[in-house]
């Protein structure tokens, strides 16, 4: 059977020992809460990787209006972006504030743009915003269920050993979802960093 927004939300509540809902418009304090998480708890699951089935490519036009200061021009980031991946062929290393591979373009993000003096049209990758649950890789499907069942274990079940758990299993499901999209990801060749470059 296909993943649904119910089949995820229902497994949400097994983690948490709950009976299941046949919908998330049941008049039930459970649908309830699972409606107003869900589409919280999955955009925050998709930023929190760079998952390959959320990746999408886009050529931005830049806006009439450039910047105030400090760059050329501000390029509108896609309405589903949740993180931005790529820019001109670089790509930017995750947590690190610097570039992977490629060249280095100067660029801020801010308010929802690409401020940088690139040409247009800018080329960008990012993880977008999938709504549609059959779509989803299983692994990342079972970190939304975990994280549901974390965000809900404490209004459903008052128990803080079941919000611990669903934590544990949470990380557990991220951990073994980022070592699959890791090893199905094309290698990397990574610059030299500031301190080995300091010693030239």
């Amino acid at each position: 059977m296909a993943a649904s927004q119910t089949t995820v939300g229902n497994a949400a509540l097994a983690k948490l020992g709950q009976r299941p809902v046949l919908s998330f418009d049941d008049p039930d304090d459970r649908a309830r809460w699972l409606k107003s998480r869900f589409d919280a708890v999955r955009d925050l699951c998709l930023r929190a990787n760079r998952w390959h089935f959320a990746m999408a490519r886009a050529r931005l036009s830049a806006e009439a209006e450039a910047p105030a200061f400090g760059f050329g021009r501000q390029f509108p980031l896609p309405a589903d972006c949740l993180q931005l991946v790529e820019i001109g062929g670089a790509a930017l290393a995750t947590g690190a504030g610097e570039m992977i591979a490629g060249p280095r373009p100067a660029f801020a993000l801010e308010g929802g743009r690409i401020l940088t003096d690139a040409a247009a049209p800018l080329e960008i990758r990012y993880v977008r915003r999938i709504e549609d649950v059959a779509a989803w890789d299983p692994l990342f499907t079972e970190a939304v269920a975990c994280r549901l069942a974390f965000d809900l274990a404490e209004k459903l079940t008052q128990s803080s050993g079941k919000k611990e758990a669903a934590l544990r299993d949470y990380q557990l499901s991220l951990r073994d979802a980022f070592r699959v999209n890791a090893i199905e990801a094309p290698p990397e060749t990574m610059p030299d960093g500031s301190w080995v470059l300091a010693r030239l």
